[in-house]
C-alpha cells in the first residue's frame, strides 16, 4: 500500500473510512483497530452486520459483559464489541455506506 492515497470518507467519533483513490482499497478504522476491505468485500461486510442483532448474536464472556463477535473478511480477525459500541459501529457503516455512494457519484 506504499502508493495508496486515501480519501476520508466518514469521519465520526472513533469511526474513520478511508477509500484509496489510486487501488480504490476501503481503510476503516474503528476504536484502535483498522482493517483495510476490497471494496466487494466491504459491501458484503456491511450486509453481514446490517443482518445481526445483539440480542440474537451476543454471547457471554470471560469478565461478565456480553459482546457479539464480529467476523471480518481476514480469518484472524474479529471484532469484539459490547451492545452500545456494536450498535453504534452498525450505525456508521450504514451511514458510510450511503457516503461512499454519494462519493461514486461525484466521482463519475
Amino acid at each position: 500500500m506504499n502508493y495508496c492515497k486515501p480519501e476520508v470518507i466518514v469521519m465520526k467519533e472513533d469511526f474513520i473510512l478511508t477509500q484509496c483513490e489510486h487501488c480504490g482499497r476501503i481503510g476503516m478504522m474503528y476504536g484502535q483497530c483498522m482493517v483495510s476491505f476490497s471494496r466487494l468485500d466491504f459491501k458484503g461486510f456491511c450486509l453481514y452486520i446490517d443482518e445481526l442483532s445483539f440480542e440474537g448474536d451476543y454471547s457471554p464472556f470471560y469478565d461478565g459483559v456480553d459482546r457479539i463477535v464480529l467476523e471480518t473478511y481476514h480469518m484472524d480477525i474479529q471484532f469484539t464489541l459490547p451492545e452500545e459500541e456494536f450498535y453504534r459501529l452498525k450505525g456508521c457503516l450504514q451511514e458510510a455506506q450511503m457516503q461512499l455512494q454519494i462519493y461514486d457519484l461525484l466521482k463519475n
